[in-house]
């Protein structure tokens, strides 16, 4: 496993020592999620959709550091997993919530859509399908572009010519373009325009402005794609990638070793009641089907 240099575990090492400074335990990773449990899910029927949300989006946000901080600092790669996958369920908990809009057109929701498929949990990707239906309409250029790609790929709507020539005509920073060149390889086959592209990610990761100093350290959209090839294409299996940090070469071994998606059982809810949200059937089955 590949050790990250000084001043990433530093950093790691930091941040963990603020979320432990009122109790030791907190630098134990169990102890850690069961605290953030604690304080975002309480029992409270006065609750409105907007303090759902943003509980269910603090635990996404906490829990995506504490994945980070695990394997940057301690090389953590079990906690590493787990954290992530509670993470990622979180952040589809917090969509599925929101409903409206939300879950219309708007595109937004691809992030944590590609995080899902950066660990392949195939409940919450399965959850997204069916809430969300292409084609997605409102959004930054590339963020649009990418989420019907997305779509297209996992079978959702029809690949079309009008969405090969965008995804390698639109004109952005080197990062999206690559990202964006990665989706059309996908849809082509073309392995070695995919791997370039790839490789291209994972080089200007830690270029990204809009990526804080923990989320540079792991290229979650390169392994998204990478997943997205592997486990939702017929296309051919893709070579070996040896790739520098911030590529997890422990994560693309984990899922090419027989582990197509990591099993999670938890209860998110908690104590908190949904009954008197104004959530359809529907998205209420997609929430269970997360958590139970």
């Amino acid at each position: 496993m590949k050790r990250y240099p000084k001043k990433d575990r530093d950093q790691a090492l930091s941040i963990l020592q603020r979320l432990a400074e009122n109790d030791e335990q907190l630098t134990q990773p169990q102890a850690v999620k069961l605290a953030l449990l604690d304080q975002y899910l309480i029992k409270n029927r006065e609750l409105v959709t907007s303090e759902f949300i943003d509980r269910f989006r603090h635990l996404e946000y906490e829990l995506t550091e504490l994945a980070i901080i695990q394997r940057v600092a301690f090389d953590n790669f079990a906690e590493f997993t787990n954290c992530l996958t509670l993470a990622g369920r979180f952040g589809c908990l917090a969509r599925l919530v929101r409903g409206g809009d939300f879950s219309g057109t708007d595109s937004l929701h691809i992030w944590p859509l590609l995080a899902a498929l950066a660990v392949n949990d195939s409940p919450t990707i399965t959850a997204y399908k069916k809430q969300f239906v292409p084609p997605f309409l409102t959004g930054h250029k590339v963020t649009v572009l990418a989420c019907n790609a997305v779509y297209a790929i996992l079978g959702a709507t029809p690949v079309t010519e009008n969405l090969r020539n965008k995804l390698t005509s639109l004109k952005d920073s080197k990062y999206s373009m690559a990202m964006l060149q990665s989706l059309a390889a996908i849809i082509n086959q073309d392995m070695d325009s995919f791997i370039d592209n790839i490789r291209i990610m994972v080089k200007s990761h830690r270029s990204q402005q809009e990526y804080s100093p923990l989320e540079k350290c792991y290229c979650v959209n390169a392994h998204a794609l990478v997943n997205l090839w592997r486990f939702h294409t017929t296309n051919a299996p893709l070579r070996q990638l040896d790739l520098p940090l911030p590529w997890q070469n422990e994560l693309n071994a984990f899922f090419t070793s027989g582990h197509e998606s990591i099993p999670i059982k938890f209860d998110p809810l908690g104590e908190c009641d949904l009954s008197d949200l104004p959530i359809d059937q529907n998205t209420l089955a997609l929430i269970h089907s997360l958590t139970t």
